[in-house]
């Protein structure tokens, strides 16, 4: 079981939350600028955190920072960039040994919130108030070969390509490290401007997690947030939408194994019972080995070398994945959907059911495991404005029904296609 979330303002639109769990030795603090994703903005600011993590004022440098950081016993500095709904977030965090550990009885909380103030509020700014050169082309070759990644993993290109399709015109659709032709223009002037306005319109969001005491970390950022300027926007609720026409499209690429995407919208959920009866479905259907689309599609007939289907909640679309032979597409496919239709008819068990939802209470034991794993639930509520514990999640989870699933599987419809075959694209 996790601890209580306690969550406390601390400035304009900026919130400190907390989970003490006194099971581990270390403490970790993320310090989320949170803004709306938009085309243009979103590859300068996905370098933004990457640059930060170089050093700021009080270590002006790489070598100076890795000091510090060994002298509070090895502590890890980390940045990322997520995307959730209709949200950029930019975060950059610091795991660090408890207080308890320290030999010399310092106090970790406190130097630790210091360097992520310092790090994310005061960078080491050039005489012309930009970020070092040298850091801006390293990260930015960082961050290029982040987003190129994507085409090395068929896989994830595929699924990328896919929602691309669903989310054409929305702001799910905007990769969240942004676009390699952008990264290419960003400048020294434009990735500082950036930073500027994150820093003054962003919703702030800082996460505690660990056996430590926030408070005292909290006072080292109420402080920090009182002194800058801040003129805070407002943050994207993502609009589902019900319905759009079916689009198609494949492309050429020289693989030996086909890579078939299908993404059916579920429409935008009213109540946390239909996210949830979704989220029984898509593990019924193809989130678990003993799922229809395994047992079927792949183990019975065939037709592909996996098969998965992932619920995503924040933009209510059900995503079936798979590998396939070139020549099985259209049976693949096919079959896919009559799936789908056996599901929404209750050509299912009740053992099959009651598994399912085994398996999903199983990966909800683990969110406690890692303070990166309690981070991660509770800023998806935060985020979400909906928090809830896993133990609330599981109760909700046990309480979906056969008649629940057999109507969210009614709703899905086929949205996108995309299929990577092999040759050359013309």
């Amino acid at each position: 079981m996790l601890g209580e979330l306690l969550r406390k303002k601390i400035g304009e639109s900026a919130y400190m939350s907390s989970v003490n769990e006194p099971k581990f030795k270390s403490d970790r603090i993320s310090l989320c600028l949170v803004t709306p994703i938009k085309k243009e903005t979103a590859t300068v600011n996905a370098l933004v955190p990457f640059v930060l993590r170089k050093g700021c004022k009080s270590c002006p440098d790489f070598t100076m920072l890795n000091k510090k950081l060994a002298e509070m016993y090895g502590a890890i500095l980390d940045a990322d960039v997520a995307k959730h709904g209709g949200n950029q977030i930019i975060e950059v965090s610091i795991q660090f040994t408890d207080d308890r550990f320290a030999i010399g009885g310092e106090n970790m909380s406190e130097e630790a919130a210091k360097l992520l103030s310092d790090i994310v509020f005061e960078p080491d700014f050039d005489e012309n108030g930009h970020f070092p050169e040298i850091d801006l082309e390293l990260e930015r070759e960082y961050l290029i070969d982040t987003i190129e990644s994507d085409l090395n993993d068929k896989r994830v290109y595929a699924i990328g390509k896919a929602l691309g399709l669903v989310f054409e015109n929305e702001p799910f659709g905007i990769k969240r490290y942004g676009y390699v032709e952008d990264a290419k223009a960003i400048t020294a002037e434009s990735l500082a401007e950036a930073w500027r306005n994150l820093i003054k319109t962003s919703r702030i969001e800082i996460f505690f997690a660990g056996p430590g005491n926030s408070e005292t970390a909290e006072k080292v950022f109420a402080e920090r947030i009182s002194s800058l300027e801040r003129e805070p926007a407002e943050t994207e609720k993502f609009e589902m939408v019900d319905y759009s026409p079916l689009k198609e499209e494949e492309e050429a690429m020289d693989i030996v194994q086909g890579k078939l995407v299908m993404v059916f919208r579920m429409g935008a959920p009213k109540t946390e019972k239909e996210k949830n009866a979704a989220r029984v479905l898509s593990a019924l259907y193809g989130g678990t080995a003993f799922s229809k689309l395994f047992m079927n599609v792949r183990e019975k007939m065939s037709l592909c070398y996996y098969a998965d289907s992932t619920f995503e909640r924040n933009s209510g679309v059900l995503i079936v994945d798979c590998g396939i032979e070139f020549e099985n597409r259209e049976a693949a496919q096919n079959e896919i959907i009559r799936q789908l239709e056996l599901v929404a008819k209750g050509d299912f068990s009740e053992e099959e059911l009651e598994d399912t939802k085994g398996a999903i209470l199983n990966s909800l034991g683990s969110v406690g495991d890692t303070l990166y794993s309690v981070e991660g639930w509770y800023m998806s509520g935060i985020i979400e404005d909906k928090i809830t514990t896993p133990e609330e999640d599981k109760k909700a989870i046990e309480t979906v029904t056969r008649e629940e699933v057999m109507k969210a599987a009614k709703k899905a419809k086929l949205a996108a296609v995309f299929f990577l075959k092999g040759g050359e694209n013309e």
